[in-house]
């Protein structure tokens, strides 16, 4: 009897069948997941804006008018969810703390209408900051924290290239709104005209100034902890090294020693560490090569006390500003401010305390305080609302902006993150015949 062979062409038939394509499952899209991305789009810009980038400098001063119109249309889309985006009921106190602060502030340093109105759009922002679910938060942080290393990664690659001598095309360009400011932009990356003559020139990614990069990764960072080791932030912590900023290393260890606090952490250990580092890395800058080095330089110098008894890098004013400061606080215009245009006298490049004081006043100050309670007041964590005054107090003394999108943002997402600390193990007990049983019962 022969052999007869059966050939199942079902078997055969599935080689040749084409997989069914399930586009619905890429088409449909949560309404509330593009509320929050419209959000978004409106925090980049303030976020962003503030910062400057060359290619967002056509929007400068403006980006609060732009970034108006897609808050607007999330919160609107958001009210019509079944969970919307905007669901804190607290945030009204703050809110009239800020606008109160704002009114007061705009009317002592003497802005003009278009100073008003621009400051009403920057109320908005922070309407819906405050108005934001507190769970949305860390999601935005992440957020922010991504783009930044979006943005810093092509342009340390860039910024190596270049280092090493390759030739990349670039051209000279000078700000309209801060013309004290000359770079070469090499389109991923810019260097200021005077750091070009620099053995090491300082990194500033696309942004105009170091300080300001790497105070924006600071505050970023602040909303990472617990997870620095991730590829955006290792980025991050990569361009704030390179910004050789004197002001990015000192919020570095405060940032080091806060998220060991915030995480319930022994800091002690850490403290005496740092100051054997510290110690070893000044005197090994200051012996090396004769003292003729670049963390000798940029560093430790502007670390030094001179004779007058200020910092050597303490260039926040100048020395005609100084002496009519000096004058100013014995004068009855310290509450109210000498405003504006007397500001304007002395150019552009003075920051700090003393400008802020010297154009809006002791009264503005303590407004700004009451502000800061206020907000406070709605935190439950309050660990991350200590370090947040802590960082905003020390930054205020040489910048003295605490209300910049790029910092204030950050903190603020930071404040109201309760960070994830090591949990006590629950004690166990047993019940009546459950321990007889094996059940464990978790008093």
């Amino acid at each position: 009897m022969s052999d007869i062979f059966i050939i199942d062409t079902r078997k055969f038939q599935r080689l040749f069948l084409v997989p069914k394509f399930d586009l619905s499952r890429w088409v449909v899209i949560s309404l509330r997941d593009v509320s929050l991305w419209i959000y978004y789009v409106g925090i980049l810009i303030v976020f962003y804006g503030i910062l400057a980038p060359w290619f967002l400098w056509p929007i400068y001063s403006y980006e609060q008018f732009i970034a108006f119109v897609p808050i607007v249309v999330s919160f609107l889309l958001s009210r019509t969810l079944s969970h919307p985006i905007f669901t804190r009921k607290d945030y009204m106190w703050p809110f009239v703390a800020y606008c109160a602060y704002m009114l007061v502030m705009c009317t002592l340093s003497g802005k003009n209408m278009n100073g008003y109105i621009g400051e009403s759009f920057r109320a908005v922002v922070f309407l819906f900051l405050f108005m934001l679910a507190k769970e949305e938060l860390p999601k935005m942080g992440d957020m922010l924290a991504k783009s930044m290393a979006v943005i810093l990664i092509p342009s340390l690659a860039g910024f190596f290239l270049w280092l090493l001598g390759f030739p990349l095309p670039h051209y000279h360009v000078v700000p309209s709104f801060a013309d004290f400011y000359s770079y070469e932009n090499y389109f991923l990356f810019m260097m200021d005209d005077q750091s070009m003559l620099q053995l090491f020139p300082r990194f500033h990614s696309v942004f105009l100034e170091p300080s300001h990069m790497a105070m924006a990764c600071v505050a970023l960072l602040m909303t990472q902890v617990g997870k620095w080791k991730k590829w955006y932030n290792v980025t991050m912590f990569i361009a704030l090294i390179c910004s050789f900023s004197l002001a990015g290393y000192v919020f570095l260890v405060i940032m080091s020693f806060s998220a060991s606090w915030m995480k319930r952490k022994a800091i002690m250990k850490k403290l005496l560490l740092l100051i054997g580092f510290i110690t070893t890395a000044v005197i090994v800058t200051l012996f090396y090569n004769e003292g003729e080095n670049l963390m000798n330089d940029l560093i430790v110098q502007r670390m030094m006390v001179n004779d007058e008894g200020d910092l050597e890098g303490d260039n926040r004013v100048s020395k005609d500003f100084d002496t009519v400061f000096e004058e100013f606080v014995q004068s009855d215009e310290l509450l109210t401010g000498a405003g504006l245009e007397k500001m304007e006298q002395f150019g552009s490049g003075n920051s700090g305390y003393k400008v802020y004081l010297y154009r809006n006043g002791l009264i503005s100050f303590l407004l700004l305080i009451v502000f800061f309670v206020v907000m406070s007041s709605t935190c439950s964590y309050k660990r991350g609302m200590v370090v947040m005054w802590i960082i905003q107090g020390i930054s205020f003394i040489p910048h003295g902006s605490p209300l910049r999108f790029f910092t204030f943002i950050p903190l603020y997402i930071m404040a109201f993150r309760e960070i994830e600390s090591p949990q006590p193990p629950k004690e166990v007990s047993s019940v009546g015949g459950d321990e007889e049983k094996g059940i464990d019962v978790v008093s």
